[in-house]
């Protein structure tokens, strides 16, 4: 018996169906798994505002009846990163660190902790209400980057655990 091109490739997408059902496939990044997660207590330490910031990042679930508990310890860091000869500011550094720790309230256990750092540099502005607003930005992308990398990896840290 002969097979078309168009009905082997049928099969073979048949057969990888089969296959795939069977094998208990599971995605590395499971959004509903992070979702279920509530929180009946935040703990927020150091510079607070950055870290309510990653907090609304997170988009996080507050439930006082939550199987977890979320430390936040955020800390920000600005600094002018170079200078003219002549002592005017060119370029400002900040730099923001988060230690992050998710314990289970049950059994106290720590589901995930890790203490996580960027920086970014960022030009003055004219105005120094623009040069504020330019570090707010920075802060917020930042933030969103960091957030992105603490889902992906808390994703992965409960599907182990499961």
């Amino acid at each position: 018996m002969k097979f078309s091109s168009f009905q082997k490739k049928n099969l073979l997408l048949i057969l990888f169906l089969v296959f795939l059902s069977e094998c208990n496939y599971k995605p590395l990044f499971d959004k509903n798994q992070v979702g279920q997660m509530s929180f009946s207590n935040i703990e927020v330490s150091g510079d607070k505002r950055t870290a309510q910031i990653l907090i609304n990042k997170l988009a996080i679930n507050r439930d006082k009846t939550g199987k977890f508990t979320l430390n936040v310890d955020a800390e920000k860091n600005v600094r002018v990163s170079n200078k003219s000869a002549s002592a005017k500011i060119l370029e400002y550094q900040i730099t923001l660190n988060y230690m992050i720790e998710i314990k289970e309230n049950m059994n106290n256990r720590v589901v995930y902790s890790k203490k996580i750092e960027n920086t970014q540099n960022f030009k003055p502005s004219n105005n120094y209400s623009d040069t504020i607003n330019n570090e707010k930005k920075i802060i917020e992308n930042i933030s969103s980057l960091i957030a992105k990398q603490i889902l992906n990896e808390l994703s992965l840290a409960l599907r182990n655990d499961t």
